[in-house]
């Protein structure tokens, strides 16, 4: 069994891959919405949230991410957007747990040896569950774990060979028009309780964080060239 595992650390270890292929770590940012009572995202809504990351480095330009983002949104009608916003003086206040798993792309090879660039922006794209919660009854004709589709992009910076500094700036796009309490309503009840159902809500989320990776498996035989490997399988 020993010598198995030391054979596949050697086929592991042969890869370019490898020597920085896990990476994990956390760190904080801010939430915010868009929907039928903020139509553009605002300061002042913005509220404390945090991650934690998982990634595998497939290559020196593609990653694949998995992140839980925890976070609250709020939004309220006290700057009208309309006269309908006036008359329904709406407000919410609602916990989001996000599981998501996301493709990254960078644009430069900032952590091979032949580049001196220690940094490079990148995009991502994927696709996530989200969890709403502390809602209201009115809630409960719909369920609180929808799917949402997170992109956007951001800046890595290689602090040492070990950590990475990320900023980033990301949207999620719902498919659900209750994010916030407000769709359609029945216009024949003037409760003015209701908002435009074609127009799904999001939600967004900026923050840096902070990423250990990986390097070594532990193995008593010492990395060898590829052209070598045949030969020490052959030993066995």
């Amino acid at each position: 069994m020993n010598r198995l595992c030391c054979l596949a650390a050697l086929l592991i270890l042969s890869s370019p891959l490898y020597s920085q292929f896990m990476e994990f770590g956390g760190g904080i940012g801010g939430m915010h919405y868009t929907g039928d009572l903020n139509a553009y995202p605002r300061l002042e809504k913005t509220r404390l949230s945090g991650n934690l990351v998982y990634r595998l480095n497939l290559s020196e330009i593609v990653s694949f991410k998995f992140g839980l983002t925890a976070g609250n949104i709020v939004g309220n009608d006290e700057n009208p957007r309309d006269a309908l916003a006036e008359e329904r003086q709406h407000s919410f206040n609602h916990r989001i747990i996000e599981f998501s798993s996301t493709f990254e792309y960078h644009f430069l090879s900032y952590r091979s040896d032949k580049n001196r660039s220690k940094w490079s922006p990148f995009i991502f794209l994927g696709f996530g569950l989200t969890q709403i919660g502390n809602t209201s009854p009115t809630y409960e004709d719909y369920s609180k774990i929808q799917p949402v589709i997170p992109m956007g992009g951001g800046v890595k910076y290689e602090l040492t060979k070990r950590l990475t500094l990320t900023g980033e700036m990301g949207a999620r796009k719902t498919f659900f028009d209750y994010l916030d309490g407000v769709s359609d309503g029945d216009q024949r009840i003037k409760n003015f309780r209701y908002g435009n159902p074609n127009d799904k809500d999001w939600y967004f989320y900026t923050g840096v964080s902070l990423t250990y990776v990986l390097y070594k498996i532990p193995c008593p035989f010492p990395y060898v060239p590829n052209r070598s490997i045949l030969n020490r399988i052959r030993s066995y």
